[in-house]
Parts: structure tokens; C-alpha cells; sequence
């Protein structure tokens, strides 16, 4: 698959330099195969030894091996006026491993592995532009059984949510190096941490990322006269009513917590009519280790649904955010972007069931985590092009694929060997339909799944292409 990924690894400080040139044909060959393991993406012994030594080696940090990606998300995040980093936990489970050393417990001690903390940078048309940071949360043994009081008495940069305002300190960093560009970190409700507002009003006038959080606690709020509501939820639902919006959505299936407890849910395909109130708000601070933390003031935008079908729960959105928001069109600016956090939904899908990374079997932690940081960088890769080819569809798939790749999928598909080079959306649409994408007119574009099980079949007849007839 594309040549151009080696961009992704150029320049990756790993203390030799011979290992620089490993990491980008090691993760070459495991973007060719997403799905396969480590041995039969690598296609041979000492390919598959020189893999494991790589992801083996305690030379270098974790985070050097995306450090290069890293720079070239920046990069492309310069050439959009807007973009949005959005923030998202998700777990790595390795239970079945029972041979691998040094993973955490999870939810509990027989559950074992640890959790990934993404930052991942999209523009306001979804256009995926890269991982600004892949955080490693892994837990001892130990702190699964420390009870509340004993969490909440540490400092606050020593708990778990405190990679949520790491999170945000990152993004402006970005915020900082791009200046003509706005910069937005995005996150769902365990990013509701006051120390993020703060961090956002200490910076003053100086460049910041801005923020969108959906709100999780009902904090009390302050300057609220006598007949107004003291609670943040309640005073959103009497808020001024600026308009109302609607758009379409898909059915889902999911799980939300009641009383401790996760319940299964399930929403219809609809079409969504939502009221929308906004206003600024003043949330009380809360105290931390007896210091109370200084007052924040920003703005609220509610946004609920209106006559749900009977059975459904009702979709709401409360999101708090550094933008000032007064009219409807502001409110929707906000809405637009909180929904491409849809986006690191399906990162992290790519990830786990595209690049079947819970299923690697390596023998300690330390490698698990160093090979999980090359996936994060194919994971992107696979929806990078899945946008790509519906954005730039006359640009020549020759840009991003081999040739033996394009002439061999082209010929197994179109039954011919001498075709033309197409472009890359329609050769998207072939890998797509390698993946078991049926194509009808009705069907829309291909998307990450069947992608991602398109390329391990490129991947294969452009082997057989090559032996067949020796070409490039």
C-alpha cells in the first residue's frame, strides 16, 4: 500500500539508525495487511525476527515511534482554518493473553490490559488529519482496590482524568504553533474537568485552544437570583430558546450507565428535530486539597429533541464551551463540531476490529504497546483514504498505491490486464469491493470496514502480480 506512509515514520529518533529503516518497512508491510499477524504481514522469518526485535527493543520511548506522525498531523492541521482534536479513552484488552507480563487489570483484576488515550485531529468536513497523541494509561494492581476517598485526597495531576487536561495542555500546544488556524479540543463527558476551564482562562488573551465538553455534572452556578435555577441542568432547560434544528440519524446500538449499572440501548434511524437554548454560565468551583479554584465564566448550549417516537429515549446534548454562543447559527457551529467526535468512534473500531490489535500475541506489555503505536498511525491511514477518495476523486490512485497493486486488483475485478490507471475513487471503489462493498447506486461509498478487508486482498494478488510477471 502506499509508499508515501514511510512519511509517517521519516526521521523517528530511535537511537540507530538502523532501526529507523526497520519501523518504516515494518509498518510498510503491516499497512498492506491490516488484519493479518505480525508473521504473515512481515512474509517471511527474518522479516518476521527483525519485527519482533523492533517492538522487543527498551531502547526508546513508545512515543518515538509516532513522533514523526505526529509532526505531520501538525503539518497538515496548517492547512485548515479550523480544526478539532478530539479526545477519547478506550480499553485494550489482553485477557486472553495469559502469557503476556506487566498488563493491568481493567474494570477488574481478571480483566487485563490497559487504556489508550487518543487525541485525533479531523477538519470540519471530517477529513482525518492524524493523531496529535496516543497516550498509555496502565494501571497497577494495587489502585483498582483504593476507594474514592483515597482518589480524591491525591493531586489532581497524579489521577487518571488528569490525561484529560493533559489532553487539552497538548492541543494548545498546536493552538500555539499554528496561530492562524482555530484550534477546538473536543471531548465527551469524562473531559468535564474544571481544571481544563482553568487552564483555558489562565491563558489569557494569548493562543489557546478553545473547548467543547459535554457536560456531566450538574454543577451549582453562581449569580443566579432567587427565582432562577442554581443547577446547571435546570437552568439550561429555561434558558432563552434561540431556534431549532433537525438532521437525519443512523440506528445504533450502545450501552449507558444507570445507578452503577450498564444497560444495553438502541436508537432508531430518524430524523431528529432538536430545540436549542443557550447562555453563559458561571459554574461554583470546586475545591481541591482545600485551595477553592478561581471562578470560570462560559457558555452553554442545550440541544433536545423534540416528540421522539414512543419507546425512544430522547437525544440531548448539553455542551459547554469556550465559544461565546447567542444565536442559532453560533449554537450550530458548536453542534457541527461536537458530532465529528463520531469520528475517534471509528478510529478506534479501525483499530480494534480492522487492525485486530487485541489479538496480537507478544510476550510482555512494553512490546504490545510500541507495535499498538504503529497500528495508530495504519488505523488513521485507512480512513484517511476512505476520505480521500470521495475528496480528490480525479487525483491518480498511483499516488497512493503501487502500481502492481492498482494492476492487480484492477485485473482480478475488471477481468482484463491491460487497463488504464483509474482514479483513486475508483480504485477505492474496487478495494472497497474486494472488502464485500456491493456498490449499488444506492449503497454510498465505500467505508473503513470494507476497506480495511479490501487491502489485505490487494495486498495478495499484488504478490501474485509480482510473480507472475515480475513487474513493480
Amino acid at each position: 500500500m502506499p509508499e508515501d506512509l514511510s512519511d509517517e515514520f521519516a526521521h523517528a529518533n530511535l537511537h540507530d539508525v538502523r532501526r529507523g529503516k526497520r519501523l518504516a518497512k515494518v509498518a510498510a508491510a503491516l499497512a498492506k495487511a491490516p488484519a493479518a499477524s505480525i508473521s504473515a504481514a512481515c512474509g517471511g522469518w527474518a522479516e518476521t525476527m527483525a519485527a519482533y526485535r523492533l517492538l522487543n527493543c527498551g531502547d526508546f520511548e513508545p512515543a518515538a515511534l509516532v513522533e514523526p506522525h505526529q509532526e505531520a498531523t501538525a503539518a497538515r492541521c496548517a492547512g485548515h482554518a479550523c480544526v478539532a482534536v478530539i479526545q477519547d479513552t478506550t480499553e485494550m484488552d489482553f485477557s486472553r493473553m495469559k502469557e503476556t507480563t506487566g498488563l493491568g487489570p481493567l474494570n477488574d483484576m481478571l480483566r487485563r490490559g490497559f487504556f489508550l488515550h487518543s487525541l485525533y485531529a479531523v477538519s470540519p468536513e471530517g477529513l482525518p488529519l492524524g493523531l496529535l497523541d496516543a497516550g498509555i494509561v496502565l494501571r497497577d494492581d494495587a489502585s483498582l482496590g483504593s476507594s474514592n476517598r483515597t482518589r480524591k485526597r491525591l493531586p489532581v495531576e497524579e489521577k487518571e482524568s488528569w490525561r484529560w487536561v493533559a489532553g487539552y495542555l497538548r492541543t494548545c500546544e498546536l493552538a500555539r504553533r499554528l496561530p492562524e488556524c482555530e484550534v477546538f479540543s473536543i471531548s465527551d463527558r469524562e473531559g468535564d474537568i474544571f481544571e481544563i476551564y482553568q487552564e483555558w482562562m489562565l491563558a489569557g488573551d494569548g493562543p489557546r485552544a478553545e473547548w467543547i465538553i459535554r457536560a456531566n455534572q450538574d454543577r451549582a452556578l453562581a449569580g443566579m437570583t432567587e427565582d432562577e435555577p442554581s443547577k446547571l441542568f435546570a437552568a439550561l432547560e429555561n434558558a432563552p430558546l434561540v431556534g431549532e434544528v433537525d438532521y437525519e440519524v443512523r440506528a445504533a446500538k450502545g450501552t449507558r450507565k444507570v445507578k452503577g449499572n450498564t444497560v444495553a440501548t438502541s436508537r432508531s434511524a430518524r430524523r431528529v428535530r432538536q430545540e436549542i437554548r443557550v447562555m453563559e454560565i458561571t459554574p461554583r468551583p470546586p475545591h481541591r486539597n482545600g485551595m477553592k479554584l478561581k471562578e470560570v465564566s462560559f457558555h452553554a448550549v442545550l440541544a433536545q429533541e423534540v416528540d421522539p417516537p414512543a419507546g425512544e429515549e430522547p437525544i440531548r446534548w448539553l455542551l459547554l464551551t469556550s465559544k461565546e454562543v447567542s444565536t442559532l447559527e453560533e449554537a450550530r457551529r458548536i453542534l457541527d463540531l461536537y458530532m465529528k467526535r463520531w469520528g475517534i468512534e471509528v478510529f478506534h473500531k479501525v483499530l480494534k476490529t480492522g487492525c485486530r490489535v487485541e489479538s496480537l500475541q507478544l510476550k510482555t506489555a512494553p512490546a504490545l504497546v510500541n507495535a499498538l503505536m504503529i497500528y495508530t498511525v495504519i488505523a488513521w491511514r485507512i480512513l484517511y483514504l476512505t476520505h480521500l477518495g470521495r475528496e480528490c476523486p480525479e487525483l491518480p490512485c498511483g499516488a497512493v498505491f503501487e502500481e502492481a497493486e492498482w494492476k492487480a486488483a484492477c485485473a482480478v475485478v475488471k477481468r482484463k490486464k491491460e487497463l488504464g490507471e483509474p482514479t483513486l475513487t475508483e480504485f477505492i471503489g474496487i478495494v472497497g469491493k474486494l472488502g464485500g462493498h456491493l456498490g449499488r447506486k444506492g449503497d454510498g461509498p465505500p467505508g473503513p470496514q470494507s476497506i480495511w478487508q479490501g487491502l489485505t486482498r490487494v495486498r495478495d494478488f499484488a504478490c501474485a502480480w509480482h510473480a507472475f510477471y515480475g513487474e513493480s
